[in-house]
């Protein structure tokens, strides 16, 4: 099936480069408002009781050597592949493949039912970090892809995200996952006018600073409900009164009540005309200790909380997200309501704790919110329910490294250098044929403004090194060239779109879509937080995909 695949990418990427946007008339498009899931109401988490099986992946259950995905993954990506042999019949007739037979491509799944990863092509979208514009090139890159936009069906490769079985995001793309899936997935395009990026939305401008006394308020809420809080939070709502489309309640009150769990509840997710959305995060060992290689990639989906780790494969339901293994363990009672849209994007972009490197200190404003939240370092926060179910280090590399945490102590992956969310898409589980990577990271300190904080593959020269790691043996990668030595660059990868592993059959193929100067400017830097509405939706940022595509 890679093969097939390989085929059909390649086929459009060449008509994709031969072909130019397309003009179309403006059409109205549909959005829904975020849905309100929180059984309190409010920010608060509360406490409920526990299922009956409270694991979807039982702690380091192995199956022929193989951890599980769990049944609410398999059947989400199982029923959507049953759904798509006609999108993928459209799909390819559109494309106008030479010399490919469309119906035989797609006989077995017709004969069989579509199966992902074995009569259909499962391939997913790793979308990187870096802010506001990794959110902007991220929106691009699915807009040019959507089936339901006519420049992307002109050009070639619209349906492509319909056609995705898995998208997973990290800092700026969870914030773009977050906006799009609880606003039910609708075009990109009808939520950038939603996104509040034209205003003054630095932390110390008085614009978001006059509403620091009511999200203390908001935040407190979950204190007194006898849970952690801290800086995480505050970050948290401030993502929330930009991308959480919620018109029921006032600023900044925006999104309280909307969880990462409410995506599940959206038509578009339960009918499964979308990818299954992964935000994911890492954690720190202890307060004051560096993240290392084998630090953990926790993931965040619609319906599950989990862990895949060489030491520990483990999931529980994502509405679950914050209950303490002593309590699911014992008493039979549960947390509901951690899992906040706001609080998950902050989780996955907390960038705030590099504050906490053993040899950092707190900058003065940082030290201010200290006294608004009584916590004196700037994890994201969360209670540990695979406390003690980790194994422990033998000779090809360490124990789990949050065996014993009482709470997790979570932040951005870029600490770990996953600066575009591979690792999720190599877990053998998930039979992945392909990995369409859209880098957005700013690497370039060339003076040159076509190289000045553009992506140079380091990256995704990190993830693939991860993969060499003994610890780690098992998922792999195509042969990534050294970015550190500047052999990536040399070979012009961080100017044009990149296929790896053509020849690799035991790895995914890896679609590389750097961040360039294709059209314009894309390179703003990862601390801008404001955007002028003519910004976002010219060709450079919105609009652009496309063009990412054309570079050569």
């Amino acid at each position: 099936m890679a093969s097939s695949f390989l085929v059909i990418i390649v086929h459009f990427a060449l008509l994709f480069t031969q072909s130019s946007a397309s003009t179309a008339p403006h059409v109205l498009e549909r959005r829904d408002p975020a849905m309100s899931t929180s059984l309190s109401g409010t920010y608060a988490p509360v406490y409920d009781k526990c299922p009956a099986h409270f694991f979807l992946r039982e702690p380091n259950k192995l199956i022929n050597g193989m951890a599980e995905l769990s049944q609410v993954e398999r059947d989400y990506v199982n029923q959507k592949a049953q759904r798509s042999i006609d999108p993928w019949r459209k799909y390819l007739q559109n494309v106008k493949l030479k010399d490919f037979d469309i119906e035989s491509f797609l006989s077995q799944a017709e004969t069989r039912g579509g199966l992902a990863g074995d009569n259909l092509p499962n391939f997913g979208l790793a979308l990187s970090g870096g802010g506001a514009r990794a959110l902007c090139l991220s929106g691009s890159i699915l807009q040019a892809f959507d089936g339901s936009n006519p420049r992307a069906n002109a050009a070639k490769v619209g349906g492509i995200l319909q056609l995705s079985n898995y998208a997973v995001g990290v800092s700026g793309a969870s914030w773009l996952l977050g906006a799009w899936g609880t606003s039910n997935f609708p075009p990109i395009s009808s939520l950038t006018p939603k996104w509040r990026l034209s205003e003054q939305n630095d932390v110390w401008d008085w614009n978001v600073a006059k509403h620091y006394r009511t999200i203390y308020k908001i935040v407190k809420k979950k204190k007194q409900a006898g849970f952690p809080t801290n800086v995480v939070d505050f970050w948290g709502r401030l993502l929330s009164r930009l991308f959480i489309d919620d018109p029921s309640k006032e600023d900044p009150y925006q999104g309280e009540g909307v969880l990462w769990s409410s995506i599940a509840e959206t038509s578009s997710y339960k009918n499964r005309e979308v990818p299954y959305v992964i935000a994911i995060a890492t954690s720190r060992p202890g307060i004051k200790q560096d993240f290392t290689p084998y630090s953990p990639i926790y993931e965040f989906s619609a319906e599950e909380f989990g862990v895949f780790h060489p030491r520990l494969n483990a999931s529980i339901p994502m509405q679950y997200l914050g209950s303490p293994q002593k309590l699911n363990g014992g008493y039979g009672t549960c947390v509901r309501g951690y899992d906040n849209a706001g609080f998950i994007m902050g989780l996955s972009s907390n960038i705030y704790s590099m504050v906490d490197s053993p040899n950092d200190r707190k900058p003065l404003p940082l030290k201010v919110i200290d006294k608004f939240t009584d916590d004196d370092n700037f994890e994201g926060k969360v209670p540990n329910t695979f406390q003690q179910l980790g194994q422990e280090s033998t000779n090809d590399g360490p124990g789990f490294q949050d065996n014993m945490l009482d709470t997790l102590l979570m932040a951005d992956c870029g600490f770990i250098n996953e600066s575009i969310p591979i690792y999720p898409l190599l877990q053998p589980e998930r039979k992945i044929d392909a990995i369409i990577a859209v880098d957005a990271s700013s690497d370039g300190k060339n003076t040159d403004p076509t190289l000045l904080r553009y992506p140079n593959g380091t990256a995704l020269y990190s993830s693939y090194s991860r993969t060499l790691l003994p610890l780690f043996r098992g998922r792999y990668m195509p042969k990534i060239p050294n970015s550190v030595n500047g052999s990536f660059t040399d070979l012009g990868y961080h100017k044009r779109p990149t296929f790896f592993g053509c020849n690799d059959f035991k790895a995914p193929l890896i679609i590389y879509l750097p961040n360039y100067y294709a059209v314009g400017e894309t390179n703003q830097p990862t601390s801008q937080t404001t955007y002028t509405p003519p910004k976002m939706q010219e060709k450079p940022r919105i609009h652009s995909g496309p063009r990412v595509w054309h570079a050569r």
